[in-house]
Formats: C-alpha cells, sequence, structure tokens
C-alpha cells in the first residue's frame, strides 16, 4: 500500500485548486468541453455508455480500497458518503445514458486521470488524516443537509433530462418543469451544492479543493449549455438563468 505524508496530500490539494483556476479561465474564455452536443464526431472515440462506466469507475474504487485499509472513523464516515455518489455514477448512471454520439477519447482520459487523483487524495485523507470528531456539530448537520439536498436536485434533474428522449429518438429538446423553469442546468447545480456540502463536513482541504475543482469545472459548461440553448431554440424561455436560480 503506498504511503504518503499528510503534507504530500496536501500539496495535491493545492494543485487541484491551481488546476481549477485553469480550467475555470479555459472553459470560461474559449475553450468548450469537446463531448456531448459539442463533439466532434471526427475524433476518435467510444461509446458513451463505455466511457462513462470505465472514466468514473476510480472515483469509486480507490475509495473503496482506502474504506478498509484506515485508520480514521471520522474519514470513514466522509468516504461513504463519497461512494453513495459515485456508486450511482458508476453502476446506474452510464446504463440510463440514450446518447449515441461517440466520447471522445481524449476526454475519456483526461476524466480517468481526474478521477484516480481525486479518488485517491479523498480516499488517502479519510483513511489516515481525518481528525477524528467525538460529536456531531452544527456544521456536520448543514454539510449533510447540503450534499443530500444536492444529491436530490441532481437525480431529479438528471431523470427529467433522460426522459425528454423517447426509446429510439434523437435529438435535443427544451427541458421543462421544476427547477428548469428557472435555470438551464440544475443537475450542474446540485451537483455544486452537494460538494460545497460534502466540503462543510469534512472541513479539510482535500474536499474543498474537490468542491473548488467541481464548481469550476462544470460552472462555465453550464454558462456554455445556455447559451447553446438560447442560439438553437429562438423561443428559450428569455427569463431562465443559466446556473443559479434569479442569479446566473
Amino acid at each position: 500500500m503506498i504511503e504518503l505524508e499528510e503534507e504530500t496530500i496536501i500539496t495535491m490539494a493545492w494543485l487541484m485548486i491551481a488546476s481549477a483556476i485553469v480550467v475555470f479561465a479555459a472553459l470560461r474564455f474559449g475553450l468548450t468541453a469537446g463531448y456531448g452536443r459539442y463533439t466532434n464526431t471526427a475524433r476518435l472515440g467510444i461509446s458513451p455508455r463505455l466511457a462513462w462506466f470505465i472514466q468514473e469507475a476510480p472515483s469509486f474504487f480507490i475509495p473503496f480500497y482506502y474504506l478498509f485499509n484506515g485508520t480514521s472513523n471520522s474519514g470513514h464516515y466522509l468516504t461513504r458518503v463519497f461512494l453513495l455518489h459515485y456508486f450511482n455514477r458508476v453502476f446506474i448512471f452510464p446504463f440510463k445514458i440514450r446518447s449515441t454520439t461517440v466520447s471522445p477519447l481524449y476526454i475519456m482520459l483526461s476524466a480517468i486521470f481526474f478521477c484516480c487523483y481525486n479518488g485517491f487524495m479523498q480516499g488517502y485523507w479519510n483513511a489516515f488524516y481525518q481528525p477524528e470528531e467525538g460529536a456531531l456539530t452544527a456544521r456536520h448537520y448543514i454539510g449533510s443537509l447540503l450534499f443530500f439536498y444536492g444529491m436530490y436536485i441532481n437525480h431529479k434533474a438528471d431523470r427529467i433530462l433522460f426522459n425528454l428522449r423517447a426509446p429510439g429518438e434523437t435529438g435535443y429538446k427544451i427541458p421543462e418543469g421544476w427547477l428548469y423553469e428557472h435555470i438551464s442546468c440544475p443537475n450542474y447545480f446540485g451537483e455544486i451544492v452537494e460538494w460545497t456540502g460534502y466540503a462543510i463536513m469534512a472541513w479539510n482541504l482535500p474536499a474543498l479543493a474537490f468542491a473548488i475543482f467541481t464548481a469550476s469545472n462544470i460552472g462555465p459548461r453550464a454558462i456554455s449549455h445556455h447559451a447553446w440553448y438560447k442560439e438553437k431554440f429562438p423561443e428559450y424561455p428569455p427569463h431562465r438563468k443559466a446556473l443559479i436560480p434569479f442569479l446566473l
């Protein structure tokens, strides 16, 4: 088993925060993530279901390994919460995907790298360096509430998107109902809320780094999706925001 000093994991977290700044700037000011509706079909790619399963799997299996090899009881709880999200992402979500657009190989490989990096950082920190906390505090309750509420938003928003297409149907439609009446990407909004709650629960730098990276990565993507909807559908509701109801 790999043995690393606490300072090494802290350095990994700072590197993730630095990369989050780069990713945010790239996505916000020119670069478009080349998957889904933005895929260049000329690029080498594979089935989106298979790609999603492969790229997300390290985020489940690496922390799962450390769940049985760590010493921190508080960290074990955090890892279980982390695994709850990725169980859905690895074993349920991919098999609901109806898109037939291939996933570019370079996107999948970059996602594999990130999921290995983050899965190891979260799992290792939680296993060995998360401080023990004898009693629950307001921070734990607030963080848990945000985490599970964000998960609920994320799952419900995904269900609405999946149900837009009938079996065998292709093309894009305007999602309607629930939070989609207010924002274009409630699935992204829910995920940001979810990992913000996780960072509050954990109160450590690796969890904060992941929350920052999540917002920096999918926040600009939500803005791009919103602009795409408005360009593709002239009748797109003008009052909708991109990511945060009534604000952004």
